[in-house]
């Protein structure tokens, strides 16, 4: 599974993010927009990422992309089913969703702001 952050906000809920995928077995985490990386801008590791993530950081592959639309676009060219985290009227309750381990790895869940939620634009 792919695990894609909208424009978090937290570096220890980001952080807190890439320790639960790297227990889950996720392959990949794409972080985009404000979403902080375990880096900073000027390339130097975030103490307080590091300290949250207990080394998840090392073990899980991961990029930035300052676009979330172009990266769910590509996903989506690849075959990649996408699936949104999201509180909504229209949502449908996480237990009702049944994803085999065949369709584990060609999946992708977004997760959004703490605030907000997921963007309108991704939505």
């Amino acid at each position: 599974m792919i695990v894609v952050l909208d424009n978090l906000r937290s570096v220890y809920n980001v952080a807190s993010i890439f320790r639960t995928a790297d227990g889950a077995g996720c392959a990949k985490i794409i972080c985009y927009g404000t979403t902080p990386t375990p880096f900073d801008p000027f390339g130097r590791p975030r103490s307080a990422f590091a300290k949250v993530a207990l080394g998840a950081e090392r073990n899980v592959a991961w990029e930035y992309h300052p676009q979330t639309f172009r990266v769910l676009e590509r996903l989506r060219k690849n075959g990649v089913q996408i699936l949104a985290l999201e509180q909504s009227a229209e949502a449908v309750s996480y237990r009702a969703v049944h994803i085999t381990q065949k369709q584990w790895t060609r999946t992708a869940l977004v997760l959004g702001g703490e605030v907000r939620g997921i963007s309108s634009a991704v939505k």
